[in-house]
């Protein structure tokens, strides 16, 4: 269960920061671990018959020499793998982890922690300026009452009295407002400064976020040139990659699924505990390509050693697999034929590629596409994005004669795959563009204004940042905050919401400076409508 302190909330994207070098060092050690048991029972068993059959002659020594030097060549060998195991320097292991650890713990916890003290301290400072002004306005108050006492013996009437302490109070009250204030709002422009510059000096988040979508995207080159210049080489995995991108690379263009297959046997025992198909996959796509080059007995001796003893749990795929036999890579049957096709690589390349980033713990998509996605959810809300295909438009809003300067993909494409690059979805949206698209055109009595306003500082309700936010889910609020759409000011009661007559909500600080400009007429940017200022209701929010 995750902690319920907000300051862990940035840890859980940092998992595979721990757990991909974790995983390595675990295989490792099972790699040893298994070599040690298999050589050392051959040695114990050698020397058991040793001692049973020895006899003390001197052929008998003579063989009993010969042996156990076969048994001490046998350790040395095993010596020799176990030092092969070890992690190299640079290589994920021991030391790549305790620098990972040593990296969390120093750059995003402290940090965190730092941060928290600081806001209870200054939030003790805060309840103790409060108090004090309390007082010190309480005291003035009381010096005030007494003199006007001692002035009262000069003053006829009771109700002069009243009134001058009741100046003195209201006066004390003013200037410990005025001050508290000030302060608050000296502290808030500072919080304002200080979040932009939060980035602890050894947070490198961003950079590895940025190298790990590299990496995915199949940059080696800049990838591995961005995490040299940064020093962040032993917080990224860039041969684990580079191994990927190996395999791949075999996969679409060499169509060999020799290294995947050589992968699949050093990783079958976490394959067989996970239960993966990716090793039946590569067999029987491997088979599919003896049975295109017509080599019938190649396929069959094939089929007899590699695919049969996965008869058990796969008939029904090996069943179609082995009628390929039958049917060449033209025949019209087209449950065989699309056996033959080439996208099939691609479809044996995805699967490979989970299954490779699943056994060591990295998610099917790049930490820069998580971040990314889990901000733009928590800043994205009906307001944002009408056009989104989540919220269509209606169609009486659409005239006929026009079409969307970007058109809306089917929302079955919503339902697919998520988007490993950040990038990819610009440029599927801008190739979908029509090259000559037709802008709506405007009626000369109706106001030159869009029907829909951006937010103003809002990123989902930029140009681009729009695009990848309609992907992601809407936040949720428990508690609504109304911004102002002109200035981007919150509307609370400092600065009150009011309405104009058609119902659209701004703020009375935008709308002010908007009459006082405009000879005491506002108008409204949604729909151009314009009337009095003295028309404009004022909104209570309960």
């Amino acid at each position: 269960m995750p902690p319920s302190t907000g300051i862990y909330g940035p840890l859980l994207l940092e998992e595979p920061l721990v757990r991909t070098p974790y995983e390595l060092l675990r295989r490792s050690h099972r790699s040893a671990q298994r070599q040690v048991e298999k050589e050392f029972t051959v040695v114990q068993t050698q020397l058991a018959n040793l001692l049973r059959n020895l006899t003390g002659t001197d052929a008998d020594k003579e063989t009993t020499l010969a042996r156990l030097d076969t048994c001490s060549e046998r350790v040395r060998g095993l010596k020799r793998k176990l030092d092969d195991l070890q992690p190299a320097p640079g290589a994920p292991g021991a030391a790549v982890l305790r620098e990972r650890l040593s990296h969390i713990d120093g750059a995003l916890l402290a940090p965190a922690h730092a941060r928290e003290a600081e806001k209870e301290a200054e939030r003790a400072r805060d309840l103790a300026l409060l108090s004090g002004k309390k007082e010190e306005s309480e005291l003035e108050a009381k010096d005030g009452e007494d003199g006007s006492e001692d002035d009262a013996m000069e003053v006829d009437g009771a109700d002069e009295k009243e009134q001058e302490i009741a100046k003195l109070k209201a006066k004390a009250r003013a200037k410990a407002k005025a001050e508290i204030t000030e302060h608050f709002e000296k502290k808030s422009t500072s919080s304002a400064s200080a979040a932009l510059n939060n980035r602890a000096p050894g947070d490198r988040t961003v950079d590895r976020y940025i190298v790990d979508h590299l990496l995915r995207t199949g940059r080696m080159k800049t990838a591995k040139t961005l995490a040299a210049s940064q020093g962040i080489e032993s917080l990224v995995d860039i041969k684990l990659f580079a191994e990927l991108v190996r395999i791949e690379t075999a996969l679409l263009e060499k169509h060999s699924v020799t290294e995947a297959l050589a992968w699949c046997g050093e990783n079958r025992g976490t394959l067989k505990k996970q239960e993966s198909d990716l090793e039946f996959t590569l067999r029987t796509q491997e088979f599919i390509e003896l049975c295109r080059r017509r080599d019938t007995a190649g396929a069959i001796a094939y089929a007899r050693k590699n695919l049969a003893p996965w008869a058990a749990t796969h008939m029904p795929q090996l069943q179609s697999s082995m009628t390929l036999l039958a049917f060449g890579e033209t025949t019209g049957v087209q449950a065989y034929r699309k056996l033959y096709d080439a996208s099939r690589w691609n479809k044996v390349r995805e699967e490979f590629r989970e299954t490779f980033l699943g056994i060591y713990g990295l998610p099917s998509q790049s930490l820069l596409a998580l971040s990314l996605s889990a901000g733009l959810s928590s800043l994205r809300l009906p307001a944002c994005a009408p056009s989104s295909p989540l919220m269509p438009a209606k169609e009486e809003h659409q005239p006929a004669h026009t079409q969307p300067l970007l058109p809306i993909p089917p929302a079955a494409e919503l339902t697919g795959a998520p988007v490993s690059s950040i990038g990819t979805l610009l440029e599927e949206s801008r190739s979908r563009a029509t090259p000559h698209a037709v802008v709506p055109e405007v009626d000369e009595d109706e106001p030159a204004v869009p029907q829909h306003i951006a937010v103003v500082d809002c990123p989902t309700c930029a140009e681009d940042m729009r695009v990848l936010a309609k992907e992601v889910p809407m936040a949720h609020h428990v508690n609504s905050t109304l911004v102002c759409a002109i200035s981007g000011d919150v509307m609370d009661s400092n600065n009150e919401p009011m309405a104009f007559p058609n119902g659209s909500v701004y703020s009375s600080r935008a709308l002010t400076e908007m009459a006082k400009n405009n000879f005491d007429v506002v108008t409204c940017p949604r729909t151009g409508e314009t009337c009095a200022f003295s028309r404009l209701r004022k909104v209570y929010i309960s």
